[in-house]
């Protein structure tokens, strides 16, 4: 189930994560998968679209199903986001894990969590009014709204 924490990590209040790990090989469980599918598609239809769209590939759906479409989102937030912020690159392995113990980045690797990068991607784009509480975004994929959990 996707959770929203109430925290102090990376210049946000609010962090929006998933609960299971979302991307190819992943279990990509529903309302994850809506999490992950509504931050790519707000972020590439922002400012930043032509970059954040892969070539050849439509609008991001937000339908809870993962596949080619959405993995190729990811991988291309993934790139762009890296390439622009190369002192604080996100891992390049093609999933969203969820925030562990309200850290920014990930015991193993240190590096920060894909989920962080499209929350804060997601707050440059809508603002930080929209993130304290995105189930009032237009984008908003109504089915998702059951399964957040607030964990302070």
């Amino acid at each position: 189930m996707a959770r929203v924490y109430l925290i102090n990590v990376v210049s946000l209040n609010v962090v929006y994560t998933v609960d299971q790990a979302v991307g190819n090989s992943c279990p990509n469980r529903r309302d994850d998968v809506l999490l992950v599918q509504f931050f790519l598609k707000v972020v590439s239809e922002g400012p930043k679209k032509s970059e954040l769209t892969p070539g050849g590939r439509g609008p991001m759906k937000t339908d809870g199903i993962w596949g080619p479409i959405s993995q190729a989102f990811l991988n291309q937030f993934i790139a762009v986001n890296s390439a622009q912020n190369p002192g604080r690159p996100l891992k390049q392995d093609g999933r969203v894990d969820p925030v562990v113990d309200g850290k920014a980045t990930g015991a193993k690797a240190g590096l920060v969590f894909t989920i962080l990068a499209l929350n804060i991607s997601y707050k440059n784009v809508r603002g930080s009014v929209a993130l304290q509480d995105i189930t009032t975004d237009a984008a908003f994929p109504p089915a998702l709204r059951p399964s957040l959990k607030i964990n302070q």
